[in-house]
């Protein structure tokens, strides 16, 4: 929320947040529901500990200030309503043309969908470039290009738009990487 409500990022038009593999990042999605039960479960125990301290003891602590808790509550619940927003968010699979990759990224467009979280877009990371020279290169560009075809026959992946990223010779990392590649998968 931070990233949405402070001034310092207004200037930004798209916010990226790159994700660990699917596991964890469903158990991120799902951290909202977690924490917006688990605050309302430490409320609702901090309101019985007042009748119980009552019945034991005689006297009643006071209740101690829960706005921290409601704070919280709130925030959690704004970044749930966020994840699902479809005109403010997009959640955007990024996957390896391999056959079990694509596998695995069908299974986190499945999982995703049933949560209610927006996807529209598939990048297939890493594909090499059509080539002549080399015989190994050539036959890992069909095995990839297979794995690609793959997709379109994918009874979850196969509706998303197909955008596909090249093998690059160098990390993408740093501003200029992070624009050249955004400027292929962008445009």
């Amino acid at each position: 929320m931070q990233f949405l409500e402070s001034q310092e990022y207004n200037m930004f038009s798209r916010i990226v947040f790159d994700t660990a593999p699917t596991g964890h990042t469903l158990r991120l999605l799902s951290l909202p529901d977690f924490l917006d039960g688990s605050i309302g479960k430490v409320m609702k125990l901090k309101a019985k500990l007042g009748s119980v301290m009552k019945s034991f003891f005689g006297k009643e602590e006071p209740p101690k200030d829960t706005s921290e808790l409601d704070k919280l509550k709130a925030n959690v619940a704004k970044i749930r309503d966020l994840f699902h927003d479809p005109d403010t968010t997009e959640f955007i699979i990024v996957t390896i043309p391999t056959v079990m990759a694509i596998s695995e990224s069908s299974r986190l467009h499945s999982s995703l969908k049933k949560e209610g979280v927006p996807v529209k877009r598939l990048i297939v990371n890493q594909v090499l470039p059509p080539t002549s020279d080399c015989k190994f290169c050539s036959m890992k560009r069909k095995d990839q290009m297979r794995a690609i075809e793959s997709i379109r026959d994918d009874s979850e992946l196969g509706g998303l738009r197909l955008c596909q990223a090249p093998l690059v010779d160098m990390e993408i990392r740093g501003v200029p990487a992070l624009t050249f590649m955004g400027n292929m998968l962008w445009r």
